[in-house]
């Protein structure tokens, strides 16, 4: 997963080039994306959540919400309770929507090795 992007910089009005493995999670901003990545700096993508989820490696990329995709790369545990929900690097809590639970839990049993 060596592909890269170009995302624009608003704190210094630069454009950065990023690879998609440095994507932590992405998040729906209107008719824009914000992406979060592994140095703590977010970019803004001039694209809709839906069309960036379309060029995303499905092996990597899931989407656990309708604001919200995360790589699982990044994902350091889920919670099962009642407030289903994952947590990734650096503390992030993100929910996982009500009806997209059995698809990640599925996807994420083809990716690990699950051991009880």
């Amino acid at each position: 997963m060596n592909r890269k992007i170009i995302v624009h910089d608003d704190c210094d009005k630069t454009l950065q080039i990023k690879e998609l493995k440095e994507l932590v999670y992405l998040t729906s901003c209107g008719k824009r994306t914000r992406t979060f990545c592994s140095e703590g700096r977010e970019y803004l993508v001039k694209k809709c959540l839906s069309e960036v989820e379309e060029i995303l490696p499905e092996e990597k990329f899931f989407k656990i919400h309708k604001s919200f995709i995360i790589n699982i790369d990044y994902l350091r545990g889920i919670n099962v309770n009642s407030h289903k929900t994952v947590l990734l690097q650096n503390g992030i809590e993100l929910n996982i929507a009500h009806r997209k639970y059995k698809d990640f839990m599925d996807f994420i049993k083809t990716q690990f090795e699950f051991w009880s």
